[in-house]
């Protein structure tokens, strides 16, 4: 099998993960949107703050499950 099976205490650590996520992006992006509407710049920092993102959920997702096990 391609993908190994979760267990229930993967599966909401990585439930946690995602809102950590969502809020991470919500936040880049708002602080983004505000520096270049005051700056006016043509400096696009998207596909940092999408790869940021992306480490912030993959770390959290392993820190989660990692204090999860006993």
């Amino acid at each position: 099998m391609f993908f190994k099976k979760m267990t229930n205490e993967e599966r909401k650590s990585t439930e946690k993960a995602i809102k950590i996520g969502f809020a991470f992006y919500m936040v880049a992006l708002l602080a983004s949107s505000i520096y270049s509407f005051i700056t006016s710049s043509g400096f696009n920092i998207s596909f940092i703050i999408l790869m940021a993102g992306l480490v912030v959920f993959f770390v959290s997702d392993f820190i989660l499950n990692k204090f999860k096990r006993p």
